[in-house]
């Protein structure tokens, strides 16, 4: 379903509202959250309401990482997500699971979250869209897999990522879960916000033949499309 709301603060706060929903609902929620701009007012929203006893059901595995950087360094998912997310909740570390990637052996990483999922399965996930349509790091032209990968970047996301940094790092590779795994969950949001979206969901809700990893989610009964004013701008009316 496409849901258009007037205002970021407003779609901000459906989307911690489903949130604060899955934790009250699902008895074994796992949460799958896009890092970057998509979630960063609902993730505060959802903090500021949450209480330590909800949150004793949380759990959180990881969407996808750029490959060869360590956590801890400014731009990579692990970092917005825990400065965004993690470090405003009272939850334990083994309550996340997360891709690692530096000097790791990334097929086991793979594996691991392939495991963490198929024990405590997705109830909710939220993904935001690339310039490109990709979802996660699944590029455009990548097979629709149900497992993690490592995969090659597109030019596109290597230059747009750049954004996230405090200087220029030179990636090749991501980390991510399968679109047909990210859509497994129970439910999903998918997120495009801001007048830079605008081009992106045009091509996703109106050109059928341009085969973009976001339209993969197109007409799924668990999935919802949530765009601002700004980003349905160009969609016909």
């Amino acid at each position: 379903m496409l849901k258009i709301f007037e205002t970021e603060a407003e779609l901000a706060q459906a989307v911690a509202g489903e949130m604060l929903t899955q934790l009250e609902n699902e008895n074994e929620p796992m949460f799958c959250l896009a890092a970057g701009s998509t979630g960063t007012s609902s993730f505060k929203t959802f903090s500021d309401e949450v209480s330590a006893e909800q949150l004793e059901k949380f759990r959180f595995a990881s969407l996808d990482e750029w490959v060869g950087v360590s956590g801890d360094v400014v731009g990579t998912c692990y970092q917005m997500l825990n400065d965004d997310l993690f470090k405003r909740l009272p939850i334990a570390p083994e309550q996340v699971t997360f891709f690692e990637t530096k000097g790791t052996d990334l097929a086991a990483e793979c594996a691991k979250l392939d495991a963490t999922i198929a024990a405590r399965p997705l109830t909710f996930s939220l993904m935001g869209v690339g310039m490109n349509g990709h979802i996660g790091l699944n590029e455009p032209g990548m097979p629709v897999l149900d497992h993690a990968s490592v995969v090659k970047l597109s030019d596109t996301t290597k230059r747009v990522m750049q954004k996230y940094f405090d200087e220029e790092v030179a990636l090749q590779e991501g980390i991510t879960l399968g679109l047909a795994q990210i859509l497994s969950s129970k439910h999903v949001i998918v997120a495009l916000i801001g007048a830079h979206k605008a081009d992106i969901a045009k091509e996703i809700f109106e050109n059928p033949e341009a085969n973009l990893p976001a339209q993969y989610f197109l007409n799924r009964g668990n999935v919802d499309f949530y765009l601002d004013a700004a980003a349905a701008s160009k969609l016909i009316k």
